[in-house]
């Protein structure tokens, strides 16, 4: 990747920033004072640079980035297909302040956050836009520095910054570098993890529920971000643009805590005294939809015999269990599963119980049992989806199809004994 991007912005004419001759800003002084930035120099103009680095054992509320993190098993749970080697340090963490939420072609990225780790720690850069009129020079050092890297990770970034920046490259005909990176964007696992426990799965939420991290007070609020910035650009006042830095940078730091966090519990899914039931519930859910039936049933195995889920999650954690036994042709096991859902009056068990007595056993009195069992809890459910009247009418017929087996059954028995 590196090779790539150096040939495409030597095929633009650019030149290493360490050639140039400075120019010089006087005026940018206050500016890089209050921050605590520093002037960068490259062949496109000047950006700002506030750089900070945090030691290996930096612990960030319950996360300490000492932690040992594979990646692996992270990537399978995030669909990402990792080039071969790739590790811890080749991720890049990236998130962006803008002036708007929109993502159109008038929204600026005027503040990117980028942190990775290295031998002796985190490190991380923030690059932030004393004037609009910095951005070619500021997405040239983002693109200088990707190129070291072979992933991305971001929070919504597949739906927001990625796409933002993408705009950004193009309308100031510069190469894209994340076209070739792996991304993981973890607000689609932390929506499948803790849906069924935490009602926002915000990064900041998270971080108060799951990853025990405050914020101090110079923290502030999203919404209020892109007016700071306006603000700044009218009075030329960049002392609020400290609290803007701080709550970027706190962003990138839960976000590289999240991915540890994650990466660490995905590698150690046996453990299953370090989950919570429901969380550990929805890792279940997680590997059944992506395939991996030996791994959800021993999850769902361990949750039916915790017994800690509220009702509902238990009733899934039955039919899945009924479900993955039928597939293994375990239909005494699965029988077993069925019926303790039927006792939530779950309709689609009592069917698979009717199914199995008929066409396992040729029990089929039992058969119409259940089948009328089934129309029982319809009736007390009502008829509100076009589904449920459907469902209806073939119930029905499994019925009359039954009855008339059962008739034509006694009938044969009948004149077996004459």
């Amino acid at each position: 990747m590196t090779d790539s991007l150096s040939d495409r912005l030597k095929a633009l004419g650019f030149i290493p920033a360490a050639k140039m001759e400075k120019p010089n800003k006087s005026h940018l002084l206050d500016f890089d004072t209050t921050l605590e930035s520093n002037e960068v120099f490259n062949q496109l103009g000047t950006t700002h640079l506030v750089e900070k680095q945090y030691p290996l054992d930096y612990q960030h509320g319950m996360v300490n980035f000492q932690l040992t993190s594979q990646i692996g098993s992270l990537s399978t749970a995030a669909r990402v297909q990792t080039t071969e080697g790739t590790d811890l340090s080749g991720l890049l963490f990236l998130d962006t302040e803008t002036t708007g939420l929109s993502g159109g072609t008038g929204t600026l990225a005027f503040l990117v956050g980028l942190g990775y780790f290295t031998p002796s720690g985190f490190h991380l850069n923030q690059y932030i836009l004393k004037e609009p009129d910095e951005e070619m020079a500021m997405l040239l050092e983002i693109i200088n520095l990707c190129s070291r890297f072979s992933g991305i990770v971001t929070y919504n970034g597949k739906g927001f910054d990625i796409p933002l920046l993408r705009t950004r490259l193009v309308m100031n005909h510069l190469p894209n570098p994340f076209e070739q990176m792996a991304h993981f964007d973890l607000l689609h696992l932390a929506r499948r993890i803790w849906k069924n426990r935490l009602q926002s799965r915000s990064l900041q939420d998270l971080e108060q529920e799951i990853l025990n991290i405050p914020r101090s007070d110079g923290e502030v609020p999203g919404w209020m971000i892109p007016q700071i910035y306006f603000d700044y650009l009218r009075t030329g006042n960049s002392n609020p643009l400290k609290g803007v830095i701080y709550h970027n940078g706190m962003d990138i730091l839960s976000l590289a805590a999240l991915f540890l966090h994650l990466s660490s519990s995905f590698e150690n899914i046996q453990e299953v005294n370090r989950f919570n039931p429901v969380d550990y519930f929805s890792l279940g859910q997680l590997y059944y939809d992506l395939g991996f039936t030996e791994i959800a049933e021993r999850i769902f195995i361990t949750c039916e015999s915790q017994n800690q889920l509220p009702v509902h999650l238990k009733l899934i954690v039955f039919q899945r269990l009924g479900e993955l036994n039928k597939v293994h042709q375990d239909y005494e096991t699965a029988l077993i599963f069925w019926q303790k859902a039927t006792t939530f009056e779950d309709i689609s068990s009592a069917v698979e119980i009717a199914k199995y007595y008929e066409h396992a056993v040729q029990d089929y009195p039992s058969a119409l049992q259940w089948t009328e069992t089934a129309i029982t809890f319809l009736i007390k459910k009502g008829y509100h989806t076009y589904q449920s009247h459907v469902l209806e009418k073939e119930l029905l017929k499994r019925k009359d199809r039954l009855a008339q087996k059962i008739e034509r059954k006694n009938g044969y028995v009948s004149k077996k004994n004459r």
